[in-house]
């Protein structure tokens, strides 16, 4: 666990180095398709679907972007008759955007990138000891995603993704509202 987050921190690192900038960071909701924690079919096991999302746009130069984001899902807690199980997960991801299609109000992109996914499992009860359980595994997304100009300020983003990872494969869809940073450089003065 610690050289993937080794790793995620040394490839942010490099890009705050490059010859590029933030041009948009934002966040909103994700909605996944959830996955079983350690492959165990039992409703205990389940991710939960919702989730909130960070996201930034980091131009490298016109039409390839890098985005870094933090995804938070809300824990999926079972209660029982004297025991609670909660399954909790985050990821994050660094994603390659490369823009397909531009007009004055829509951005059109294609994406592929690297993600890291943390779970954990715990079991407390009355009368029973706290039992708790993580796992980690690093995984590859790829989607398309758009974002439309709403003001010079703030734009409303979407994007489909499918993650794939050895053992928590997962589609998601995600949405919310981006800040840009440089809006006179991204919608008006295009290269």
């Amino acid at each position: 666990m610690k050289k993937l987050f080794v790793t995620f921190l040394l490839m942010v690192s490099v890009l705050t180095m490059a010859d590029g900038q933030f041009t948009g960071i934002g966040g909103g909701l994700a909605m996944s398709s959830g996955f079983q924690f350690h492959d165990q079919i039992l409703t205990v096991n389940k991710s939960n679907f919702v989730a909130i999302s960070f996201k930034g746009f980091y131009k490298i130069s016109v039409p390839f972007y890098v985005s870094p984001s933090f995804t938070f899902f809300y824990p999926h807690v079972t209660k029982e008759q004297v025991s609670k199980q909660t399954i909790s997960s985050m990821m994050f991801d660094i994603n390659g955007h490369y823009f397909l299609n531009s007009t004055d109000r829509f951005e059109f992109y294609g994406l592929a990138g690297l993600n890291i996914l943390f779970a954990s499992y715990k079991h407390s009860g009355e009368g029973l000891p706290a039992y708790k359980e993580s796992d980690n595994a690093p995984g590859l997304n790829i989607g398309v995603g758009t974002y439309i100009k709403i003001t010079k300020k703030f734009d409303i983003y979407g994007e489909a993704k499918y993650v794939f990872n050895n053992r928590y494969n997962q589609f998601m869809l995600n949405a919310g509202v981006l800040l840009n940073i440089e809006p006179k450089n991204k919608h008006e003065n295009k290269e």
